[in-house]
């Protein structure tokens, strides 16, 4: 393992890391009852997600995100190290729950229902941004996902803007993605789906 140079430019990636937990009905659901599905889990997030695509890619990549000191938050850790991407600036919250996405997919594949809990990303506040605006400056690209609160994400455009680095947003989901309208003019790269 080598360390870092000084003058390495890596790929900043900030944003949701979560424990995905996804059930594909085997039949048309009933409401009010348990229904027979297949379930899996594995850990997702939009910005962990890009960050270990990155990483398994061959690009240096840093992760800013949060998790809950918990069970979940110590595995998603232990293997998005494993995939390459380096963790030493996610906060780790006392006491904090590890970010959760749970999602049902209908019989013919489509979305039925989803429901997450992300209030641990709330930890990543403008502060915790100004913080760590060092890591702005060696930053060949910023990526950013919409599940960050609309003042971090201001935090997180104005720093990129001053420091002249180029910025690639994801806006994660279709009810979040207008918090990118007021930056439009400063995003290099967007990656909505269709419905975004």
């Amino acid at each position: 393992m080598t360390e870092e140079t000084n003058d390495e430019k890596y790929v900043l990636v900030i944003g949701s890391a979560t424990l995905d937990v996804i059930g594909k009905l085997q039949s048309y659901p009933e409401p009010g009852t348990s229904n027979p599905a297949k379930i899996r889990t594995s850990f997702g997030g939009v910005a962990r997600n890009i960050a270990e695509n990155l990483a398994r890619l061959g690009c240096p990549v840093k992760l800013v995100t949060a998790v809950g000191d918990d069970q979940f938050g110590d595995q998603l850790r232990a293997y998005t190290v494993n995939a390459g991407v380096d963790l030493s600036e996610t906060l780790v919250v006392p006491g904090g729950r590890t970010s959760t996405y749970v999602a049902m997919i209908n019989d013919s594949g489509g979305l039925h229902l989803a429901a997450d809990d992300m209030v641990v990303l709330k930890e990543i506040s403008p502060e915790v941004i100004q913080a760590k605006a060092d890591l702005f400056k060696q930053a060949a690209m910023i990526c950013v996902d919409a599940n960050l609160a609309t003042e971090t994400l201001d935090a997180i455009f104005n720093l990129a803007h001053r420091m002249g680095v180029p910025v690639c947003a994801d806006p994660a989901t279709t009810s979040l993605a207008h918090r990118f309208l007021p930056y439009l003019d400063r995003i290099d790269l967007i990656t909505p789906n269709t419905s975004e």
